[in-house]
């Protein structure tokens, strides 16, 4: 499908192919050069346009440009690519593909320009190719409930701020604050950040909320930071914060994971380790990764030697 009529589309509701777990009805946002963004239900999504099957024209919808006719707007990245979208991502809890065997939710610890990595709370850090990611959204707070507003008719404060921490390496930590006021709320916030290596920061926020009455609130935060040596490192990361139902459940663990220059480097580095190589289907598998050459990575296991073309790796972890 041209971009002349994908771009004729935008602000129109659509559905993202005709079934499967990456169908999804919504609104299109924005058609970049490999990717399309789609307002639904559960928040923006990225669609790789690669990995696209059909989209349809929803004529019967009204297209007022709006989010469920609340008056709230998207809010969504328009980068030059679907890989750059990932790299704005980084310390952001993520759900990598809308369902399949492939679908798993974690922090984004990484994005190269062909490859990313994802601390998932089962399976340790995952490495995704970034052709294999078909879509790609930031997981949504839950919605604070009524109980929130007291019986005086008390309303909610926003408090935002930065950052900055000193250690190998620059971090940014980014925090909110939500506070309980009454009457609008408007609020100020600092955060700190710590990190080392490429790697997740650790932040804190404080937010305080002023309106007729006043409130105060915590919020967690997030940071990244980058790595001060070359490819071909282990980084570990500290990352701290709450969840909501989402991603990891620990308020804060230590993560250790490679950077390469590729995908394809990975496997020297998870070379003679247990790996597990595609998370489910009939492609995936749990074995010996013994080596990587001309094509294709062995994997010993069940006393059997397997072949594996590496274009057909889509995900690969050490166990």
């Amino acid at each position: 499908m041209s971009d002349f009529h994908i771009n004729s589309m935008i602000g129109r509701r659509i559905n993202v192919n005709k079934g499967g777990p990456e169908a999804k009805a919504g609104q299109l946002l924005h058609s970049g050069h490999n990717y399309m963004v789609v307002g639904t239900d559960e928040g923006v999504v990225y669609y790789a346009a690669r990995h696209l099957k059909s989209v349809g024209e929803d004529l019967q919808s009204d297209n007022n440009g709006e989010k469920n006719g609340t008056g709230e707007f998207y809010d969504y990245l328009t980068p030059s690519c679907f890989s750059a979208i990932m790299d704005n991502m980084i310390g952001q809890n993520v759900k990598i593909n809308r369902g399949g065997p492939e679908s798993r939710q974690g922090v984004l610890l990484l994005s190269t320009y062909d490859y990313i990595a994802l601390a998932t709370e089962k399976e340790g850090v995952v490495y995704y190719k970034t052709d294999h990611v078909k879509s790609v959204s930031v997981i949504q707070e839950q919605k604070e409930n009524d109980a929130n507003e007291d019986k005086s008719g008390s309303r909610t404060g926003r408090g935002s701020g930065r950052g900055t921490g000193r250690n190998e390496s620059p971090v940014m930590g980014r925090g909110t604050g939500r506070g309980t006021g009454r009457g609008t709320g408007k609020g100020t916030g600092r955060g700190t950040g710590k990190g080392t290596g490429r790697g997740t920061g650790k932040g804190t926020g404080r937010g305080t909320g002023k309106g007729t009455g006043r409130g105060t609130g915590k919020g967690t935060g997030r940071g990244t930071g980058r790595a001060t040596g070359g490819t071909g490192g282990c980084t570990t990361g500290r990352m701290t914060g709450r969840t909501t139902g989402h991603g990891p459940a620990a308020a804060a663990m230590d993560v250790t994971y490679y950077r390469e220059y590729g995908f394809n480097n990975l496997f020297d580095r998870l070379a003679l380790k247990k790996v597990k190589i595609n998370r489910g289907g009939p492609d995936a598998i749990e074995g010996v990764l013994t080596e990587c050459a001309n094509g294709y990575v062995v994997v010993l296991a069940d006393n059997v030697i397997h072949r594996i073309l590496t274009k057909h790796v889509k995900s690969i972890s050490a166990l």
